[in-house]
């Protein structure tokens, strides 16, 4: 079939109307959806090919026809991948119900899952074809979501451990003698990278933007956000320097710290794998704004104004310790951890239930499963994931 064919076949709907382009709109999308699949059907037959000995990279061979990168290729071996493990979004996308758009959702999310977790996911299979097939995308990326956070060991924090382990800089200058930049960074600390940008764009340019800012809208943007990066590395950044950055948490993983069936975890543009304890520690500490609703989708509380310890609470932690609680990072690097979480009925931002800690020690409190209990006299006792015990005396000083 050649083109001229291919787009008769396709174009054979007559645009009269709003409902006529409605139903070609619907009959594009499963187009799409048949094209998607047909890809992984090919690649599945190379890779028996490439059994029978023939010398072929099937990635190789996907990119060529789309006249485009290897990307394109190992895209197509992921989704078939996804398939494989969730046959019920397989046969959606076979018979056009789906798109490979959704199956690549899926395949994003279970990335580097172990074969006992993925075969977890596996089993909802049926939920996650109907909602490929019927929700919308904010709705499938939800269900997508909290399928594999609760398939997951330990809620993503090896994964995360990977991801950082995989971040990466560097910087080179161009032909045009302009110096680049190109880096990835785990999503916590990507995440709170972009949202002390915003922070810092929104500190130094609310008002005005510089003279010699580019007209075109995302050209500014883009040149204000080199601008406020400029800023950070000199100090310059203006503001509180707190991130902005706003994750939406219901209340009863924000409280328990576990997911359960119904548990929403947001940070915004598609983000997977963020840890419960993660959030947890962002809300400790102010670098994000905690949005937290009930069951019934009731807002309960938003913001940092009742979640940190306020510039009086700070002073008196720091005649009460010099250092870390843990270690002797001076206090003026640490964070006010609340020892039992700040809840509706359970800790309060008060001095008995603060004490500082350093970045490493709040992340290993959080992500590290470190768990504390402060006695009335301030003995502080630690308890790793191990179950071995570490008990820290108190300070000598006592808050006035």
């Amino acid at each position: 079939m050649d083109v001229s064919q291919l787009r008769t076949l396709i174009a054979g709907t007559a645009l009269v109307d709003v409902d006529a382009c409605r139903l070609e709109l619907e009959h594009l999308r499963v187009v799409r959806g048949l094209s998607d699949a047909r890809e992984v059907e090919v690649l599945t037959r190379l890779d028996q090919l490439t059994v029978d000995g023939a010398a072929i990279f099937p990635e190789d061979e996907l990119a060529k026809a789309a006249k485009s990168s290897l990307t394109k290729g190992v895209k197509i071996r992921h989704r078939k991948e996804a398939c494989d493990h969730v046959p019920e979004l397989g046969a959606a996308l076979a018979d056009g119900s789906t798109t490979g758009h959704r199956v690549d959702v899926l395949a994003n999310a279970t990335a580097g899952l172990k074969p006992t977790e993925l075969h977890r996911v596996a089993e909802h299979g049926a939920l996650i074809a109907e909602s490929a097939i019927n929700c919308t995308e904010r709705q499938y990326r939800e269900t997508i979501e909290r399928i594999v956070g609760r398939a997951r060991d330990d809620d993503g924090l090896d994964r995360l451990a990977r991801q950082r382990k995989a971040s990466r800089l560097r910087w080179w200058t161009d032909t045009y003698g302009m110096w680049n930049l190109s880096g990835k960074l785990d999503p916590v600390r990507g995440s709170e990278l972009e949202g002390r940008l915003r922070t810092t764009i929104e500190a130094l340019f609310h008002d005005k933007a510089p003279d010699d800012a580019p007209s075109d809208p995302l050209e500014r943007q883009d040149f204000l956000a080199a601008e406020a990066l400029i800023a950070i590395t000199e100090g310059k950044a203006g503001g509180s320097g707190v991130p902005d950055v706003t994750v939406l948490i219901d209340e009863q993983t924000f409280l328990d710290g576990h997911r359960h069936d119904h548990s929403v975890i947001d940070a915004g543009l598609g983000r997977f794998g963020l840890p419960v304890e993660t959030v947890r520690r962002w809300a400790c500490i102010g670098t994000v704004t905690p949005v937290i609703v009930g069951a019934d989708g009731v807002r309960l509380f938003l913001g940092r104004e009742t979640r940190l310890a306020n510039r009086a609470q700070r002073r008196a932690l720091r005649v009460l310790y010099r250092t870390c609680a843990l270690c002797e990072t001076p206090f003026e690097h640490t964070q006010a951890h609340h020892v039992s979480y700040y809840g509706l009925q359970q800790g309060l931002t008060d001095i008995d239930n603060l004490v500082p800690l350093c970045g490493k020690h709040h992340h290993l409190v959080h992500e590290g499963g470190w768990r504390l209990h402060l006695a009335s006299d301030r003995t502080l006792t630690v308890t790793k994931p191990d179950g071995t015990t570490t008990i820290h005396a108190p300070p000598n000083a006592r808050a006035a």
